[in-house]
C-alpha cells in the first residue's frame, strides 16, 4: 500500500490479519529503537502526581502513536495526569474523567492559572500539619463545588499527601494523611504553558463509555484505565468510590471492539497479566519495561506493561 495512504487505512487490513490469525502478536520493545523520539524536544510535564501515571512510559507511548496527519481527533477518556496529552502535539482534543475535582482543576487552571498559583503559594505559606488537616476537612466539606478555592485545596493536597497519592472512602471523602512537609507546587510559568496546552481542548466530567457515539472514523482514543494488579505488594489505590474491577475491564475491551468498528484507532496501556492478555488476543500487543514504586519505602520493582493497539 502506498506510504502517503492514512495509517487508519492501513490498520483493516492488518486488523483483518489478526483475526484471520487468531493470535496475538508480542514484541518485546528494543530501547535503542526509542531514539525515534527526539530527545531535543521538551516534553510538557503534568501540573499533578497521579497514581498510574505514565510519565515514566510516555516515550514508550509517543513512538506507537498512529501518524499525527492522518488524526482527526484526539480522544483520552481516562485524563489521570495526562501524561501523553501533555508529551503529544494534537490541537484538537477532548479529555474527560469520572473524578470530578481532577477535571475541575484542569478547567480552572485553563481559566486562571495566575489565580490557582496564588492561592496555592498562600496555602504553601501556611502549611503545617494542623493546616493539611483543615485544607482536606474544607475540600470534603466543599467536595461538591466545582471552584478555583476547590481545585486549589485538591492540588495542594495531592501535593502534600502521603506518598502523593489520591484516595476516597466509601462516602467519597478524601482521607489521605499528610506527606511532604516541603511540597514541590508547580510554578506559575508550567502553569501557564498546562492553560496554553489546554486552550484548544474540551474537558468533560463523564465515564470513558460516553464517548462511543461522538467519536467518528480516523479519530485517535488512548484509553488508560485503572490497571489490575500484577503482584500482591502494589498498594491499593482508590481513585473515586467504585473499583475498577474484572467486569470493568471486560467491559472496557467490548468498548473497544467498538470504537475499532467504527474505524477508529485505539492505544491502550494496562497490566500484562493473562486477562488483558485474553481479552486483546486479536490486538498487536506491544510488551514494554518499567519501573513501579511500592510501598512507602519506595521500594522499586522491574514490571512488563502493555501497550495495546488496533494498528
Amino acid at each position: 500500500m502506498a506510504s502517503s495512504l492514512c495509517h487508519s487505512l492501513v490498520r483493516h487490513t492488518k486488523w483483518g490479519t489478526f483475526i484471520e490469525a487468531e493470535k496475538r502478536t508480542l514484541i518485546k520493545c528494543d530501547l535503542l529503537k526509542l531514539s525515534i523520539v527526539s530527545t531535543e524536544k521538551k516534553i510538557l510535564r503534568p501540573f499533578i502526581r497521579w497514581a498510574g501515571g505514565k510519565q515514566n512510559l510516555v516515550s514508550y507511548l509517543l513512538s506507537n502513536l498512529p501518524p499525527e496527519n492522518c488524526i482527526a481527533k484526539y480522544w483520552e477518556p481516562f485524563l489521570g495526569a495526562g501524561s501523553l496529552f501533555f508529551a503529544n502535539g494534537f490541537k484538537n482534543a477532548e479529555l474527560s474523567d469520572v473524578n470530578e475535582h481532577l477535571i475541575n482543576a484542569y478547567k480552572q487552571i485553563k481559566k486562571n492559572p495566575k489565580s490557582v498559583y496564588d492561592r496555592l503559594l498562600f496555602h504553601k505559606r501556611n502549611f503545617d500539619k494542623d493546616y493539611y488537616y483543615k485544607i482536606r476537612e474544607s475540600f470534603n466539606k466543599h467536595r461538591s463545588q466545582n471552584t478555583i478555592e476547590q481545585a486549589s485545596r485538591f492540588i495542594f493536597l495531592v501535593h502534600t499527601s502521603f506518598n502523593g497519592i489520591y484516595r476516597v472512602n466509601g462516602k467519597g471523602e478524601y482521607n489521605v494523611p499528610i506527606g511532604k512537609m516541603n511540597p514541590s507546587l508547580p510554578t506559575l510559568e508550567h502553569l501557564k504553558q498546562i492553560a496554553s496546552k489546554l486552550k484548544t481542548a474540551k474537558l468533560n466530567f463523564k465515564p470513558y463509555h460516553n464517548i462511543l457515539s461522538l467519536v467518528n472514523q480516523n479519530d485517535f482514543i488512548y484509553l488508560d484505565p485503572p490497571y489490575p494488579k500484577q503482584d500482591e505488594k502494589e498498594p491499593f489505590q482508590q481513585f473515586t468510590i467504585d473499583k475498577f474491577s474484572k467486569k470493568n475491564q471486560i467491559e472496557l475491551a467490548e468498548f473497544a471492539n467498538g470504537l475499532n468498528d467504527k474505524g477508529c484507532d485505539v492505544m491502550i496501556s494496562n497490566s500484562n497479566i493473562p486477562l488483558i492478555v485474553e481479552l486483546y488476543r486479536n490486538w498487536n500487543i506491544v510488551e514494554v519495561p518499567v519501573i513501579r514504586y511500592v510501598s512507602c519505602k519506595k521500594q522499586k520493582i522491574k514490571l512488563n506493561e502493555l501497550i495495546i493497539k488496533n494498528y
